[in-house]
């Protein structure tokens, strides 16, 4: 795992909300624009170094949480006093982590969309261009164990991309 970046933190509070950030990223309480909105605030000059960070971090977490290992591997790329804080943060925020990684094993599983519906609409031009006529379509999925769904807005290639590797995925499932 190549994260250079870490070392250049040596604000340990920065390097602690750098841990939780990715804690959040993976149990899906922020979102990639949420991460490179908040660079700055971190210290980090571009944004796509954060997001990377908080995208290994999130992948090592899930990782340790699948392995249920009980000793965080310390890292070269930083000091020995900043790897002491990762396994504050792994325990801290155990919890969160182990109903997300349970959540995760269980929709390998088990069906957890609960219902779907989709709406089609026609946009007859825009303010540019009044040959430009598009077919949006709304797909709303309902889960379970959640109580907000998710909402997707895609023409008809994505919509049919979409079908496509939902086609596949049940063949795959059914060999």
């Amino acid at each position: 795992m190549k994260m250079d970046v870490l070392k250049y933190i040596n604000n340990r509070e920065i390097f602690i909300e750098v841990l939780h950030l990715a804690v959040d990223y993976l149990i899906a309480n922020i979102d990639d624009k949420q991460t490179l909105r908040s660079c700055h605030k971190y210290g980090f000059q571009n944004a796509n170094d954060l997001l990377l960070v908080t995208q290994k971090m999130s992948n090592y977490y899930k990782n340790f949480n699948l392995l249920k290992s009980e000793n965080i591997t310390t890292f070269s790329y930083h000091t020995l006093e900043m790897s002491r804080l990762m396994p504050i943060v792994v325990s801290a925020r155990q919890p969160e982590l182990k109903r997300h990684i349970n959540y995760w094993e269980y929709s390998k599983n088990h069906n957890i969309v609960e219902s779907f519906g989709w709406d089609a609409r026609l946009i007859l031009g825009d303010g540019s261009y009044a040959q430009n006529v598009n077919q949006i379509t709304t797909l709303s999925l309902r889960f379970v164990r959640f109580q907000n769904g998710l909402v997707l807005e895609i023409n008809n290639v994505k919509l049919n991309d979409l079908i496509y590797l939902l086609e596949i995925s049940l063949t795959e499932i059914k060999n």
